[in-house]
């Protein structure tokens, strides 16, 4: 099984450099195609994603990384 690549930053991260971390909301586009991650408002520990505006998925934060580092090498790009 090959090794999934963790990213280094997610736009929910907080840090010196982090402008992006107190949006409700951070969406990848592919052409036509959309994905938007938000925390779960309840608990941080978990995020909701759409795709293409339909909630499909409410995912542990782990997995919202994976999954956001998967996009970006697929050719999403974050929406600013």
């Amino acid at each position: 099984m090959p090794h999934e690549k963790y990213p280094e930053k997610c736009p929910w991260d907080l840090g010196p450099n982090q402008q992006l971390s107190n949006q409700p909301q951070w969406i990848l586009l592919n052409g036509a195609e959309s994905v938007q991650f938000s925390k779960d408002e309840k608990d941080s520990n978990w995020f909701n994603l759409l795709y293409n505006g339909e909630l499909n998925e409410r995912i542990l934060a782990y997995k919202a990384r994976l999954t956001y580092q998967k996009l970006l090498d697929k050719g999403y790009k974050l929406q600013k």
